[in-house]
This record gives structure tokens, C-alpha cells and sequence, in this order.
């Protein structure tokens, strides 16, 4: 257990999830002080959550499910190393401010720190893909992510059958695992298009050298098919409704326009890299346009154009968490190069075998990018649907500020106050950029994302007067 946070580090790392353990243990292996710092109670990330309770916490979901065994045998394997490796790790902190690597602002135990470090890791990882759509704002509505969060630290599932809403493989396991706890979903409102389907038939050839990711896949559809779930293919809209809270949905799907009576609506639209820190940082982003989300600019390490930053996991870009870890190794070989650690041949021959590894493993996500691609019609939000829940700002107030020559995010935000609540724009940001791009014409690279500015997460006074007091 730590006890306080040092003035300086060889290496801070933000994350604890693959990445971030997977770093931990290979620098600190060869000598170097590390600092992990992670908001979690455990260490783990999304995909390692209470990993190594998962068998007590879910049930027989991990019993009856292969995918879920190997996911908690590695993660559990993975994460007793982590917490018994000599590093210094720090649960329910955030790095808040990284003004340089000499002035890195944390928040712990509700006092503020101040460390510094020779190099940065940031293993944020990634944030489920936010799509607006009309009476997301209800109660009753949520993301799969935070649905699953609650099984994962809790057990916890509904008390009633949700819908599930949205495409991509967490809609199908999150399926499969209500199922395993005998809640079948009510129905699954499939949005991936017959049309992508089709697209995604040419990556095919290479999806097959990773065949067991294809394989878990098909196992989590037989099994949603075999529960009798009623699964609604080529969903193209989606309106939540309710008076004070959400009683039902109507969808769009193969043409017809359908209605279900639900008080518990979770959607999943795939999940992208979160940038927000990095952002801060000054870490150049750039626009994936197949992914349809923003990614760090990185060498083949993993190492940014800001000296001494590294990027590695999801949050450099979507890949799982094997690849994180493959990730998390190659940026802590350089590191230890630039070090002085070893030397340039060693740093190159110990690459070798995990960038072999990340190049299989890697060979599935062009044909998940492909089959899964959001429909633009869902990304640019319309109307009176609400596109900034903190500041209750709709598409059509977004629309007239375009229409009075706010070109970019950070002119709509002036106006309208859209990106200005607690989220900072996570949340509405992506739909600002679609609106701002179908509007005038250009494409959302060209529109840019909204600025950030320290804290990036909320932060009281009484913690930060704390740095003051010693």
C-alpha cells in the first residue's frame, strides 16, 4: 500500500488496464521507478474489472462461457504480477493537469499532488462510442459499457429485460451474459447494415489468421439465436420515449417502423480511443476515417510527437487487450533504450516476438471496422434530438449557430454553451463535429475538436489548497 506520491519518477503511467500492468511490470523489472496511477478501486481497466472476483462476483456466466474463462484466467494471471511487482501503484487517483513532464497534477485521497518523470505512459484506454439519438436523456437509458460495469464489480443485472440497442461484439456478449444469468434480453435493434456485411466480406481472408476471434464471435450470435432473443437486423433509427422516464422505443428496422414497451434501453455503437488527456498534453491527434474516430500520431513504438510521451492500448487505438499489452511492451523497450538501460539491437530483438504477436492478433479489426462502421445517419444527429446532455443543447440550436458563421467547435461552444458541462465534450463532441461537417460542407477532420483545459476531471478547492499544506 502507498503511502505518498514522490516528487519524481523514471516513468509515470496513467491506466492501469492491460497497457498500463503490462508496462508496469517490464519496466520495473529492469529497474526503473514507476508510478501507475488509476481512478479504479482495482486495477484491471474495463476488460480486467474485478478479475480476479469475476468467478464469485458473475456467477456462472464465466462458468458456462469460454470466451469469459480465458478472459479471467489471463486478466487474473495478469494482474496478481501487476500488484506484486515493485512498482508504485495508486488506486482512485487522476492525473487531472500534465502541464509538462515536470508539472503532472494528481488528485488522491481528495489532496492534490504534484509529481514529474524522464517519460509519460498514457493507458487510458477507450470510451464507448457516443451517439445522440432522440430521448437518450431519459432515465432508463444507458450504454452497455456502464451495464456491463455494474456485472462485472457486482453482479449486478436488471430487474427486468433491457433492449439493447446498437452493433458490435460487447452488444452480443453483454447479450450472451444476461442470458448465462437467465435474464434474456427483451430484443436486440441491430444497426449493423446489410450493406456492410458486404464490405467487410473482402477482409475476410486475413480475419481468418486470428480464426478464434470469428469463432467467439459466431458462439455469442448461436447462443443469442438459441435463447429465442427477437434480434431486429438493419435498425436505422431509434426514438427512446417517455414522460419522466423511458417507457418505450420505437425503431426503424428493414424498412418498417416497430414499437416495444421497455423501462431499460442500453446502446453500444463500438467503442473509440479516448483523447482527452492527450489533448491536454498537446499530443497531435488525427482522423481515422474507417474507424470514424480521432488517434495519437505515433511512431512504431508508441512514442508521440511531445518528448517523452508514450501512447499504448486502446487509447492509441482499438485493438483489445492483447494488442494493449503488445503495445504497453514495445513502448517500455524504448523507453529502457532511451534510458540507457539497453542497448539499440537488444531493444530491437526483444520487439520482435510481440510485434509479431500484435500483427496476428491485429489481423481481425479490419473486418470489425468494416461490419461494424456507424451509419452516418446515426453519428449527425437532427432536430430536436439532445446533442449536449450537461447543457441541454439540441442539433437545431447547433445548426443555427453554423448558420450565424460558427464553423468549428470552440465558436459553437461560445454560443451555445455546448461542450461546457462536466464531460468537457466527451459525450457530444463527435456529433458537434458530424453537425458542423454535414453543415458546411467539410469534413469533420477539417472541423477540428473543442480545445481542452485543465481539470479534466472536476476537482474541489479543498483539494487542490491541499498542495499548499505539504
Amino acid at each position: 500500500m502507498q503511502t505518498e506520491i514522490k516528487p519524481h519518477y523514471d516513468v509515470v503511467i496513467i491506466g492501469a488496464g492491460p497497457a498500463g500492468m503490462s508496462a508496469s511490470l517490464t519496466l520495473s523489472n529492469y529497474g526503473l521507478s514507476v508510478a501507475v496511477f488509476d481512478e479504479q478501486v482495482r486495477p484491471g481497466g474495463q476488460i480486467y474489472r474485478n478479475v480476479q472476483n469475476a468467478q464469485q462476483v458473475m456467477g456462472q456466466v464465466t462458468d458456462n462461457d469460454r470466451f469469459s474463462r480465458a478472459t479471467v484466467a489471463h486478466g487474473s494471471e495478469l494482474t496478481a504480477r501487476f500488484m506484486n511487482c515493485a512498482v508504485n501503484y495508486f488506486a482512485q487517483s487522476f492525473v487531472w493537469s500534465v502541464e509538462s513532464l515536470s508539472v503532472i497534477a494528481v488528485n488522491w485521497h481528495e489532496r492534490v499532488f504534484q509529481t514529474s518523470c524522464r517519460y509519460l505512459i498514457v493507458a487510458t484506454g477507450a470510451q464507448e462510442r457516443p451517439v445522440p439519438f432522440k430521448g437518450w436523456e431519459l432515465p432508463g437509458v444507458m450504454g452497455v459499457g456502464a451495464a456491463q460495469i455494474m456485472l462485472k464489480s457486482a453482479g449486478a443485472v436488471p430487474q427486468a429485460a433491457p433492449v439493447l440497442f446498437g452493433s458490435g461484439p460487447l452488444l452480443y456478449l453483454y447479450a450472451t451474459q444476461l442470458i448465462a444469468s437467465n435474464l434474456p434480453p427483451a430484443a436486440i435493434l441491430d444497426t449493423t447494415s446489410f450493406r456492410n456485411s458486404i464490405k467487410a466480406l473482402r477482409h475476410l481472408p486475413r480475419a481468418l489468421k486470428a480464426v478464434s476471434y470469428l469463432r467467439d464471435g459466431f458462439n455469442l450470435l448461436k447462443t443469442i439465436r438459441a435463447a429465442g432473443v427477437a434480434h431486429y437486423k438493419h435498425v436505422t433509427s431509434v426514438t427512446a420515449y417517455g414522460d419522466d422516464r423511458l417507457q418505450g422505443v420505437e425503431f426503424t428496422a428493414s424498412g418498417k417502423t416497430l414499437n416495444c414497451e421497455t423501462d431499460l434501453l442500453l446502446s453500444h455503437h463500438g467503442v473509440v480511443p479516448e483523447t482527452q488527456l492527450l489533448r491536454a498534453i498537446g499530443v497531435e491527434c488525427y482522423l481515422d476515417e474507417s474507424a470514424q474516430c480521432w488517434r495519437p500520431v505515433l511512431d512504431e513504438w508508441g512514442a508521440s510527437r511531445v518528448e517523452g510521451v508514450y501512447v499504448c492500448g486502446d487509447n492509441a487505438s482499438v485493438n483489445g487487450a492483447y494488442n494493449a499489452e503488445y503495445d504497453a511492451a514495445l513502448a517500455s523497450f524504448d523507453i529502457l533504450f532511451r534510458a540507457g538501460v539497453i542497448t539499440e539491437s537488444e531493444r530491437n530483438k526483444l520487439a520482435v516476438p510481440e510485434c509479431d504477436a500484435a500483427k496476428r492478433d491485429k489481423s481481425i479489426r479490419p473486418f470489425l471496422v468494416a461490419k461494424y462502421k456507424v451509419a452516418d445517419t446515426l453519428l449527425c444527429a437532427s432536430g430536436d434530438t439532445l446533442v449536449c446532455r450537461c447543457e441541454s443543447v439540441t442539433a437545431a440550436q447547433i445548426v443555427e449557430a453554423v448558420s450565424h458563421g460558427c464553423h468549428g467547435p470552440n465558436q459553437v461552444k461560445s454560443f451555445t454553451r455546448c461542450g461546457m458541462g462536466a464531460c468537457q465534450g466527451r459525450m457530444c463532441g463527435p456529433a458537434v463535429e458530424s453537425i458542423i461537417a454535414r453543415e458546411t460542407g467539410r469534413s469533420r477532420a477539417e472541423v477540428g475538436q473543442f480545445r481542452v483545459r485543465p481539470p479534466l476531471r472536476p476537482v474541489s478547492l479543498a483539494a487542490i489548497a491541499s498542495l499548499d499544506q505539504g
